[in-house]
């Protein structure tokens, strides 16, 4: 029965991730088409099925004869469904194009936008709606109103082909897929930000007895039903650490919270608590950007690596990923800091700025293995940037990550634009009292302007000490 359950419930979730992401839109622009066609049909029972002079005459003469219009109607739907099986088929091979090169990450920003939703679900439920007018053609029923609309807006679908074309195109170009996943990361922030504003980022003192839960699932937590929990745990006197956050990925027996109390519980208190926090923790098999920022930020360094890397060769959107990382931290380290709610008897870290400053690092490793130094350069612009900036709590983030991305640097060659970056980080560094990370990169510096002059191999640019 539990298997049973299980299987219901991923069958369900998946229904509802897929009306979410894409067809819900589609769905309801179809369902109003269906609508146009039962008033139109409607209509024309109301002005041409009634005896008496006939109403708009014009119109009559020109689309009265009801084996013309049903001829009519027989190119125009056919011609449509050519129409939309070849432009969709040719803006699938488009993004398919793209995120070979990019990242298949392409295809969750594609499907995402609402535009190519209403796009998509416009060809569709036009073409439901001429075939429909078509089938209800009949001598005793002439679907003159049907006939113009379906002429009227088969011209405008002809129209939005050239315009679904490019805009798809203009998606396709590094610097909107970028940008877009950029913003939907932002968005996606003030949604989960919504969510951690209400726990607090430690567990409180004098709590003797903790016990961790882990899950029997597998998939990604997507959710979290803050309300639910905080209830279970007032009930039972409680406090409830969540291990598991937004967007991990959760296998058997993977810890999935953890309970606080100041003396134990055992029994049916202990079950009950625990099926309580279970249900609450929403867990999907993908995951999703729309309330989960991190995955925004996987999907950034994903792209990075896959065409910075001796794969692609491509440094311009590493680069661009650099600029969007330097927003995202600047952001969220600054002016969309989240508070804490001191009240609260859940615990959650918020490891937002964390995950980005560590997706800089994952660009400096990369720049070094397919030796761009461009990429490089832009890597230490972006963390001298940040470092004369962040709040104190971030620094030593940035510093570490200074530290850990030293040793990478043997790898280039000292260009004049990564040299300037370099002593830029290092001024940052010592006006922020880190003097120790700022002499390591001025002694890193030096070492590598050693080699300039120097023939050395392509992997071994500052000869190592034997």
């Amino acid at each position: 029965m539990k298997i049973v359950n299980r299987a219901r419930d991923q069958i369900l979730a998946l229904i509802r991730r897929s009306l979410r992401e894409f067809i819900g839109l589609p769905l309801i622009v179809v369902a109003a088409f269906l609508s146009l066609f039962a008033l139109s049909y409607l209509l024309d029972d109301a002005l041409w099925g009634r005896p008496g002079p006939t109403p708009l005459p014009w119109l009559a003469h020109l689309l009265g004869d009801t084996g013309a219009i049903a001829s009519l109607l027989g190119t125009v739907a056919s011609g449509m469904i050519t129409v939309t099986s070849i432009t969709f088929s040719l803006l699938l091979i488009a993004v398919q194009q793209t995120a070979s090169t990019l990242s298949t990450h392409v295809y969750d920003q594609f499907i995402q936008r609402r535009s190519n939703k209403l796009s998509f679900g416009f060809f569709v439920g036009l073409s439901v709606f001429v075939l429909l007018t078509l089938g209800s053609a009949n001598p005793d029923h002439k679907p003159i109103i049907g006939a113009l609309l379906s002429l009227l807006m088969t011209g405008a679908a002809l129209c939005m082909v050239v315009i679904l074309i490019y805009s798809t195109i203009d998606q396709m170009r590094p610097h909107s897929v970028i940008t877009a996943i950029h913003d939907h990361t932002i968005k996606a922030r003030a949604v989960d930000g919504g969510m951690i504003a209400g726990t607090r980022r430690t567990p409180r003192a004098g709590l003797s007895w903790s016990q961790t839960v882990r899950t029997d699932a597998y998939g990604v937590v997507c959710g979290i039903d803050l309300a639910t929990i905080e209830r279970s745990a007032a009930e039972h006197d409680a406090e409830i650490e969540i291990i598991a956050r937004v967007g991990t990925n959760l296998a058997f027996r993977d810890p999935l919270f953890c309970i606080h109390a100041a003396r134990s519980l055992l029994g049916d208190a202990l079950l009950a608590l625990d099926r309580s926090i279970t249900a609450a923790i929403k867990i999907e098999p993908r995951r999703t950007i729309d309330s989960d920022a991190g995955f925004g930020i996987e999907q950034l360094y994903s792209i990075a690596w896959t065409t910075a890397s001796t794969s692609k060769q491509n440094p311009q959107p590493a680069i661009l990923v650099c600029h969007c990382l330097r927003d995202i931290i600047a952001r969220w380290s600054s002016a969309d800091a989240i508070p804490e709610n001191s009240a609260s008897r859940i615990v959650y870290a918020d490891r937002g700025v964390d995950d980005a400053i560590l997706a800089i690092a994952a660009i400096g490793v990369v720049a070094s293995e397919s030796m761009q130094n461009t990429l490089a350069a832009e890597v230490w612009r972006t963390l001298a940037t940040l470092i004369d900036d962040v709040p104190a709590a971030q620094l030593p983030a940035l510093t570490d990550t200074v530290q850990r991305l030293l040793s990478s640097l043997g790898d280039h060659v000292l260009t004049r634009d990564l040299e300037e970056e370099l002593s830029r980080c290092r001024r940052s560094l010592a006006s922020r009292g880190e003097p120790d990370a700022a002499e390591a990169i001025r002694a890193a510096a030096e070492t590598l302007a050693e080699s300039i002059g120097t023939l050395n191999s392509r992997g071994t640019r500052v000869p190592t000490s034997a």
